[in-house]
């Protein structure tokens, strides 16, 4: 570990000494070292000026520590804003994107997506066997909130869950499942390579085959939404009822999925206050060309019209608007728009109420500043932007889009940054040499991107009677979550020593084992590394090489990984293997035995709790593979049950090829098998 050094070591006092002491060696003629000489009064003022070098150089201030931790890849976390999930009636009104709500402490929460007028209800749900028959229907567990395998018979494939809907949505059908998770082993977070754990089949009535456009939940093996297309081809039952059918066409070797809930009535909901937001349109050259800004910020807001052209952005100044429930409407000449497929039109949705504290006069010094008056929210600074007024390379001053930066220094003349101190409140551009000037004038900064948050304060408990301030509405929330404040350096360096600990290439064979429980998108039970130990030579011992035995979290007695289980971790092995090693996985074997226990026990206890307490010392886990069976080991377990007065006997039996037992009793196995109790038989001696 690299040990930090105090590069200021040494005071006034001791520089002046160590300097008055060398100059006999230095200067013999010089013999007056009093401090009325001159040359003293000198080496003094360079003392001083020595002793403020090595504290500058010593000191370590926020921004040099922000930017050392870059160069680890650790970049501090920006605040964020607390999200949570509405339950809106399928009979109630719609609602405009940002539409807000409000709790009676004065918590602001705003749609992040729109709620159509039209909308579909959850009519009934089935489980039916394959091919369609023995159907049985779940729909008041759903509405209980029941926990319930949807797929049915111990996950059966060609078994499938039946939705009825009342009606075809207009565009898409978004579902939201909740998963209840086993307890035990998470399930890593998944990566782009990640596979689906099983493979499932969405079909609709009269269309057949569809494609989810969207599935947050991991083939259902978390809570999430799963979105699908709504085609007019779409066709009703003979109920008048739309069904889909979700089948399980393979179960894959991990958990089977418990359904708790489904709903097409939840809708998400974010903690902020829109003060400005701005609305990009890519718009053809047409004399009268016409954008829909949907958006209940924009229906009353203050809007400002940015064309882009060849030249750069144009603020217009003539247009038509027109105000709907839903936004804004806005027709205008856009013959000099720019035609390469990028954005050449911007709508600034400025709030009216607020008007003073986003627009801003500039004088063009360097390192100007501009307040922002927050009222003791945060502002996100991921999304704060600005449109300033700014001398282009062509002498002329027209609008530009600036950014919040981090650190001004890094930037050059030309880059149209700013910098934001959250303590102050303040925005402040460069100075010409690191970051742009923006031009002098009245109203030369608009801010066209503000968005405000409690940020930590957001995260409101489930139920927190939310209204929406349009009608006083009362809706049903969940719990708001993920609402936090920005980084500290503090925290950063523990995130980076944190990471520090953690090892991304496999050196021993705990590091093999740590990679293959890390695997992503793997509901990992247990790995066991066995260096040397290669399948293909028939387990013979090989140099150079890894096997590490692994086992899936699965509901049955015996788990085995899958082709596609195995195929995930030797990719994850594959990433962090050593050089000139080859790592695979392989998977883990069973071994069937049987135990015969004679015992002396009070009344209370019954056969079938030893016989349980068996199973559970037995059950597939990490500690199991490769572990021999030990009979003293198993006594001294079973006498710990309440009411065992003496284990007398404890007898082991291997049942097949693959263990073997030792002149003690007991059994031992292969590194990559685990010892399956097939066979108990409990003799029970009671007062």
């Amino acid at each position: 570990m690299l040990l930090s050094r105090n590069l200021d070591d040494q005071r006034f006092e001791d520089i002046v000494r160590e300097a008055v002491g060398r100059l006999p060696w230095l200067c013999p003629a010089w013999t007056d070292h009093n401090s009325h000489d001159p040359g003293i009064t000198i080496l003094e003022l360079m003392a001083w000026f020595k002793e403020t070098q090595q504290y500058q150089i010593n000191w370590v201030g926020p921004e040099t520590a922000r930017k050392l931790l870059e160069l680890t890849g650790i970049r501090l976390r920006p605040e964020r804003a607390a999200e949570c999930a509405l339950f809106i009636p399928p009979d109630s009104p719609g609602r405009a994107l940002y539409a807000a709500l409000e709790t009676p402490e004065g918590v602001v929460f705003e749609l992040s997506e729109e709620i159509p007028q039209k909308r579909t209800a959850l009519l009934r749900a089935l489980i039916a066997r394959p091919g369609g028959r023995d159907t049985v229907d779940v729909t008041g567990m759903l509405r209980d909130d029941s926990v319930f395998r949807p797929f049915a018979f111990g996950g059966e494939q060609g078994s499938a869950l039946l939705l009825d809907f009342t009606e075809r949505p207009e565009k898409t059908l978004r579902l939201w499942f909740r998963i209840e998770e086993p307890a035990g082993s998470k399930r890593n977070e998944p990566d782009e390579e990640t596979e689906l754990p099983r493979t499932l089949a969405w079909e609709m009535s009269g269309v057949g085959k569809v494609t989810p456009l969207q599935d947050e939940t991991l083939a259902l093996s978390r809570s999430g939404y799963v979105t699908l297309p709504a085609p007019e081809s779409w066709r009703p039952e003979t109920d008048g009822a739309y069904r889909l059918r979700l089948r399980l066409e393979e179960a894959g070797c991990e958990e089977s999925v418990r359904l708790n809930s489904v709903s097409v009535s939840r809708y998400r909901a974010t903690q902020t206050e829109s003060r400005a937001r701005s609305y990009r349109f890519t718009v053809n050259p047409e004399q009268k060309s016409s954008v829909e800004v949907r958006s209940a910020q924009a229906h009353g807001a203050d809007p400002a019209v940015f064309l882009r052209t060849k030249m750069g952005w144009e603020q217009v100044s003539s247009y038509e608007l027109r105000r709907g429930a839903d936004g804004l409407r806005i027709t205008l000449n856009a013959e000099e728009a720019a035609v390469d497929g990028e954005t050449n039109l911007l709508v600034a949705c400025l709030d009216p109420v607020r008007l003073h504290d986003l627009l801003f006069d500039a004088t063009g010094r360097p390192g100007e500043s501009f307040r922002l008056n927050l009222g003791g929210k945060r502002v996100l600074t991921e999304r704060l932007t600005l449109m300033c007024q700014t001398l282009c390379e062509d002498g002329a001053v027209r609008p530009a889009i600036w950014r919040c930066v981090d650190d001004l220094a890094v930037c050059g003349p030309r880059d149209r940054v700013f910098q934001y101190d959250r303590k102050r409140e303040l925005l402040t551009v460069g100075d010409g040499a690191r970051g742009a000037l923006i031009a002098p004038g009245n109203g030369a900064v608009m801010v066209i991107e503000e968005l405000v948050s409690l940020c930590g304060e957001g995260n409101i408990p489930a139920n927190a009677r939310l209204r929406f301030t349009e009608d006083g509405m009362e809706t049903v929330n969940t719990a708001a979550y993920g609402g936090c404040e920005a980084e500290t350096l503090s925290e950063g360096r523990g995130r980076l020593l944190r990471r520090l600990q953690q090892t991304r290439k496999c050196v021993s064979a705990k590091d093999y084992e740590f990679q293959a429980m890390n695997t992503p998108g793997l509901r990992m039970a247990g790995a066991r590394a066995i260096p040397g130990y290669d399948v293909r030579r028939k387990h013979q011992k090989t140099p150079a090489c890894v096997s590490v035995a692994v086992l899936p979290a699965a509901d049955n007695e015996k788990p085995v990984p899958d082709e596609r289980f195995l195929a995930a971790v030797s990719r994850q092995l594959e990433r962090c293997r050593s050089v000139c090693v080859r790592a695979e996985a392989i998977p883990v074997r069973y071994a069937e035995m049987a135990v015969r226990v004679d015992l002396w026990a009070e009344k209370e206890l019954c056969k079938e709790t030893v016989e349980d307490a068996m199973r559970s010392f037995f059950a597939p886990r990490r500690e199991r593979i490769g572990a021999p069976a030990d009979s003293e080991e198993l006594a001294a377990f079973l006498q710990k049950l309440p009411g065992a007065r003496q284990i007398n006997t404890v007898e082991m039996r291997a049942l097949d090829q693959n263990s073997y037992q030792t002149s003690g009793g007991d059994l031992t196995v292969m590194p990559d098998t685990i010892l399956h109790l097939a066979r108990v038989t409990v003799n029970m001696a009671k007062d």
